[in-house]
């Protein structure tokens, strides 16, 4: 059985090297895209939190869906920007 483990261990390592050699940061660009969308909606949902005003048509449908991350979105929302991160954005 040791044998068969060390096996699936270079096989499972070579699938994570050729999975970041050639898509990683693809998936990356994909991860941070979603995550910039799903705040962008959770502003719009929970915008009146913030501060900002907006509709409420849609709010009580996707407030289920995003309580678990509200705190996480506000603190994504109202941190602190740096330029670098500006740059970086554009």
């Amino acid at each position: 059985m040791y044998a068969k483990d060390q096996k699936l261990g270079f096989w499972r390592k070579l699938k994570d090297f050729l999975i970041g050699a050639t898509v990683y940061s693809a998936i990356k660009d994909l991860e941070e895209k979603r995550m910039f969308t799903e705040y962008g909606l959770m502003l719009a949902v929970l915008g009146d939190m913030l501060g900002y005003p907006v509709s409420t048509y849609y709010r009580f449908r996707l407030l289920p869906f995003w309580l678990a991350r509200i705190e996480a979105g506000k603190h994504y929302l109202l941190r602190e920007k740096d330029v670098t991160e500006k740059l970086k954005e554009s």
